[in-house]
């Protein structure tokens, strides 16, 4: 009996000890982990520290998609009603600019000059033939956010390009008919869609810019290429 006692006395003391030892060693926080996600995802949590002009870039640029956005499903259900899907309609869409692969902005071979250049010349297009859509009865303190936010955007970008007025590359569309009302709605449908298509791609370029400014990790920055089937 005693050494069965003595048996269970030392065993609680080999008990005691190793809880204590546990309580000394500092246990490692979940935060610890958060350092080591991708420099993309890290967000300044206090939101003091000022945002890079890139940063202000996409923020404007992701203000223009949704307004032109919202401007463009607002016409379609005016003009378009009794159609569900706008891909009904890629058979009577007019060309107008568009980013290409070609521009530097969706290519493996990305160039920020190159697809800024581009990205300026496209949007000075649509700032260009802003009037045309002015013309129409919408939302117009929405038509005029956009004719805004447009022309705060290039001159945004022209304060790296140095672009003089009048000296931005020409870029090709289709020419903006008003023959009859249905060819009116058709190019108005248009413009709209495609320059949201413009600005998702701008939006994903300017961001991809910023942050490989930012972190210079290739390999934690989704190139813009693995984007152009995410449309819309």
């Amino acid at each position: 009996m005693p050494s069965a006692l003595n048996a269970l006395l030392f065993l609680s003391a080999v008990l005691t000890a190793f809880f204590c030892l546990v309580d000394a060693v500092p246990a490692y926080s979940g935060l610890a982990e958060l350092s080591e996600i991708s420099g993309d995802e890290v967000q300044d949590v206090d939101g003091k520290s000022p945002l890079s002009d890139r940063q202000k870039w996409h923020l404007m640029a992701k203000d223009l998609h949704q307004d032109v956005k919202t401007l463009r499903d607002q016409q379609f259900e005016r003009d378009f009603r009794d159609t569900v899907n706008m891909t009904a309609y890629e058979g009577v869409r007019i060309k107008t600019p568009l980013l290409k692969h070609s521009d530097g902005c969706l290519s493996r071979n990305f160039s920020t000059e190159r697809c800024l250049s581009r990205i300026y010349s496209v949007l000075t297009w649509y700032k260009e033939n802003w009037s045309f859509i002015e013309n129409e009865n919408l939302t117009s303190n929405l038509v005029n956010d956009i004719k805004h936010e447009t022309k705060r955007l290039l001159e945004a970008i022209n304060s790296q390009l140095q672009i003089a007025e009048g000296q931005a590359d020409q870029t090709s569309s289709d020419p903006l008919s008003v023959r009859s009302a249905w060819t009116r709605k058709t190019t108005v449908h248009s413009i709209l869609f495609n320059f949201t298509s413009v600005m998702i791609d701008t939006c994903r370029a300017v961001n991809y810019m910023s942050k490989r400014k930012t972190a210079h990790r290739g390999k934690d920055t989704k190139r813009p290429a693995d984007w152009s089937s995410e449309k819309n």
